[in-house]
């Protein structure tokens, strides 16, 4: 199992480190410098009010459905068309509550225009989610993690014409920004759909209200889990576009910095937990122990988390000013720095939230959701109006570290993980070890890339003496046999 692992994971980071950052430096960035701070600082905020509310597409449907298929593969067949037209209902009433709010909140205009083609694409990415839900679990990894990009590389392929043919660029827009995203989510789901239908033979006839209910009834769980996660994580930028006399440049500051953490998130941290979902799910219905497996994957991912962080401490302005093309100052780099603090705290969470959703595990997820919410709003409407972007970075912090440590806790009780104080002195050396490799690099004259590709050197080098990745056993993982 851990070698399967981490043969797949291995297959959709290299997949999704040659796409994603592609999408976010040389497409997500140039949207930024061609519309300015303040429009995009808006579609930011705008689109994470759009995602809060999310759940009402998902209702949990995308959790419950990874879970069950998982666990009994052939449940596809009758699921997969209830499900279907439960979202179709579920969208309906996603489309109508973000326009009444929206009038509510004052949106007017061009801006409450670009809501509702939000909610749209919001309506899109929620499909291919639930299409890939069905893909990761019967563990068809690489085909998930080629879905996970297809989006991403059609936007690209549309965008580089918008944002680098001079017909185009002198009147780039956002909202064509927004139009590419509804294109390329349509495509996706078209290809997600093709291939569930090919995975079995889907009995479009069990069709059934009373099983749709059945559905989102058991979903609700997931759905409030998800709705109080969309709220601490999402809910930044729309607070500092409301609340700040500046609140649009805020946010679009906020987002250039937050594009990084982003970024990095995607490519370790949320592939993870698309493969972890699934595995934990069917280890544990088999009263497998899964302690392993838990181990593998933080000793493969939070070294990581920590590396860009340390990375960010020492050389965040520079790396604010190389994506901002020189136009970024000592607040943007610190900026940068704080919100990378929480980057190890995110990872943490991909592995032991992951862990506690599939044991089912979901009334503590959503009493420690419910305080983390508490503690980040109450943290953003003390902080944000004094500090603007960076109050709410370091409420991010805040609410990230508590929602980790108290995940963690909860494992070791429920699940009865083992604490192993070797395994902890293990990260303590390995962060000795970077931060002095950092240091020792910086003292010799170079470009920032060069830095950079000497960081993640040493950072290999270091996990490899620190145990995290022992050679022999990646050896052992690629051998055939």
């Amino acid at each position: 199992m851990r070698r399967f692992f981490v043969q797949n994971i291995f297959f959709l980071i290299l997949v999704n480190l040659i796409v994603k950052p592609l999408w976010i430096f040389g497409i997500d960035r140039n949207v930024q410098l061609a519309v300015g701070h303040d429009a995009y600082g808006q579609y930011q905020a705008l689109l994470n009010f759009s995602v809060i509310f999310q759940v009402l597409l998902d209702f949990g449907l995308q959790s419950y459905n990874n879970r069950a298929v998982a666990q009994a593969p052939h449940t596809l067949r009758t699921l997969f068309p209830n499900i279907l037209v439960a979202k179709g209902i579920l969208s309906a009433f996603y489309m109508t509550l973000i326009a009444v709010l929206g009038v509510a909140l004052g949106y007017r205009g061009q801006a409450f225009y670009l809501l509702m083609i939000l909610g749209l694409v919001q309506v899109l990415n929620s499909l291919v989610l639930y299409l890939r839900s069905n893909v990761s679990a019967l563990h068809r990894f690489k085909t998930d993690g080629l879905l996970s990009v297809l989006d991403r590389l059609v936007m690209i392929l549309i965008c580089s014409v918008l944002l680098f043919r001079d017909t185009f660029a002198a009147h780039f827009r956002i909202e064509w920004f927004i139009y590419a995203q509804i294109v390329s989510y349509a495509i996706t789901s078209l290809a997600g759909f093709i291939i569930c239908a090919r995975f079995d033979r889907i009995d479009w006839k069990h069709y059934d209200l009373l099983k749709v209910w059945v559905i989102c009834r058991s979903s609700v769980p997931y759905a409030v889990l998800v709705f109080l996660m969309a709220i601490y994580m999402r809910s930044d930028m729309s607070l500092m576009e409301r609340l700040l006399t500046n609140g649009t440049h805020e946010a679009g500051v906020y987002a250039a910095a937050y594009r990084l953490l982003d970024v990095a998130n995607n490519v370790t941290g949320v592939l993870f937990a698309g493969m972890l979902l699934p595995m934990f799910g069917s280890m544990l219905a088999r009263r497998e122990p899964v302690q392993q497996l838990v181990r593998l994957s933080v000793d493969l991912i939070v070294p990581v988390a920590i590396t860009a962080l340390v990375t960010a401490l020492f050389l965040g302005r520079e790396i604010m000013m190389l994506q901002m093309k020189g136009m970024a100052g000592a607040y943007e780099g610190r900026l940068f720095t704080v919100l990378m603090f929480a980057f190890p705290a995110f990872c943490i969470n991909y592995v032991y939230a992951t862990l506690l959703t599939a044991n089912g595990n979901l009334k503590p997820l959503i009493g420690v959701a419910s305080v983390a919410v508490i503690i980040n709003l109450g943290s953003n409407l003390v902080l944000m109006p004094h500090y603007g972007a960076l109050g709410a970075a370091v409420t991010c912090c805040i609410t990230m570290y508590f929602v980790a440590v108290t995940n963690i806790v909860l494992s070791q009780k429920i699940i009865r993980l083992q604490t192993d104080g070797r395994w902890l002195l293990r990260y303590l050396l390995f962060i000795i070890l970077i931060g002095v490799s950092v240091k020792a690099m910086l003292l010799v004259p170079a470009s920032l890339i060069t830095h950079l590709a000497g960081i993640g050197l040493a950072a290999g080098l270091a996990m490899l003496l620190c145990g995290f990745v022992p050679f022999r056993k990646i050896v052992e993982v690629f051998r055939n046999k």
